[in-house]
Formats: structure tokens, C-alpha cells, sequence
């Protein structure tokens, strides 16, 4: 009786071993499978997130720093986006002070000064204006180019679109076509062809099962061609 069935490894060994003949004791060899293979526990080293270097971090400090960056970050990017909507003339986010429209426009002279410096201040408050009239006109300017330019834009792209729209009714129409057309429909590649529609003048048959050899279309048709 053959032990080539059994899902182990041992019957390779013949009679001599497992499901033999002899009796024997326990046999001393293992399967690899049987073989533990991980032994040793794998431990965190230096610099991977141990206990050891958690604690020696300072994580407040860290955090701090963080958060410094981030509103560092922040405060860049506010200050970008309003100077943006001041130069295109929308209003500066809600909740925050116009900080492009200071940058922008001239300090006032100081009220503390000496009154010594009049005059210095007279000629620098004209200077400032002259310089908040320039800075002005120039918004200006930038805002009449730019809705000159978008207008233009606008303008041509709708004008290629009706040209476009212009253009496909125009293929897609052959009686407005400018040299008539061509109303002559292609012929197929097989018109020309020897055999075509041979089975044309083939009755039809209707196609129908019948669980029984003699009486089937088939041995009819077999017999009506070949024994009359």
C-alpha cells in the first residue's frame, strides 16, 4: 500500500520510514518548514523614533518653530494677495488693514518736528502728493490696459469662433459649397466582384431542432439529393 497520498514529506523515504513495514522510533529529522525562522526580535537603533530619542527632543520648542514658519508663510502670501486686488482695484481682504495701499502710498510727514522744519515739511508733503497723484495715474493706466487687452481678446475669440461655426456649416451643407459637390455615391470594394449573391436565389430555410435522426431537415435533404 502505496503513502504517496499523505501531505507530508516522509513517504520519499519509502518502506524504511513512515508507513513502512518496520517499526521504529521517532525520527530525529525535520522539515525545513518545521524550522523556526525569525529567532531574534528586531529593536529600534538610534535615530529611528526610539523611547530614548523622544524624549530628547525638545517637541515644544519644535512645535514653536513650526508654527512660527507657518505664519510667516501666511502673512507673506496675505500680503501678496492684497497688493494683487489694490492694484486691480477690487477691496483688500475683510478683517485685515490694507497693508498694499500703505506700501503704496507715501508716509504722512511727522507731526513732532521741530518748527524749524516747515518748510522741509511743506515741500515733502507737496512732493508727497505729487507722488500719490503719479502713483494714481498709473493704477489707472494699468487698469484701462488691462480691460483694453481682455476686451481685445474677447473680441477675436469670438471671432474665430464664428468663423469656425462658419466654416463647419459650410462643409457640413453641400448646396452652399463653392464647387457643387460631389452627389455620386461611392460604390462598394465587392460590387465588381464574380461570385456575389449566389445564395440569393436560395430558398430559406427555416432552421429547427428535431431529437430524431431519421425524421431531421438534414437526412431529408440527404435523401431527397441522393436516393431518388
Amino acid at each position: 500500500m502505496t503513502t504517496a497520498h499523505r501531505p507530508t514529506w516522509a513517504p520519499a523515504k519509502g518502506h524504511e520510514e513512515q508507513g513502512g513495514a518496520r517499526y521504529f522510533g521517532p525520527s530525529r529529522q525535520y522539515s525545513s518548514r518545521d524550522l523556526a525562522s525569525h529567532t531574534t526580535l528586531k529593536e529600534r537603533k538610534d535615530g529611528q523614533g526610539s523611547t530614548r530619542d523622544v524624549e530628547a527632543r525638545d517637541l515644544k520648542l519644535e512645535l514653536e518653530v513650526k508654527e512660527k514658519k507657518h505664519e510667516k508663510k501666511r502673512r507673506l502670501k496675505d500680503d501678496a494677495a492684497d497688493e494683487l486686488r489694490y492694484i486691480e482695484g477690487s477691496a483688500p481682504a475683510s478683517g485685515r488693514k490694507d497693508n498694499a495701499e500703505q506700501r503704496l502710498q507715501p508716509r504722512a510727514a511727522d507731526a513732532d518736528d521741530d518748527d524749524d522744519d516747515n518748510d522741509d515739511d511743506d515741500d515733502d508733503d507737496d512732493d508727497d502728493d505729487d507722488d500719490t497723484a503719479e502713483l494714481m495715474a498709473e493704477l489707472e493706466r494699468i487698469k484701462k490696459e488691462r480691460a483694453e487687452e481682455a476686451a481685445r481678446k474677447k473680441a477675436e475669440q469670438d471671432k474665430m469662433d464664428q468663423a469656425a461655426k462658419s466654416a463647419e456649416v459650410a462643409k457640413g451643407n453641400p448646396l452652399i459649397l463653392k464647387d457643387g459637390g460631389s452627389f455620386n455615391m461611392k460604390r462598394r470594394w465587392d460590387d465588381d466582384v464574380v461570385f456575389k449573391n449566389q445564395t440569393r436565389s436560395e430558398p430559406k430555410t427555416q432552421k429547427r431542432f428535431i431529437n430524431d435522426t431519421i425524421r431531421s431537415d438534414f437526412h431529408r435533404r440527404f435523401l431527397s439529393k441522393y436516393m431518388k
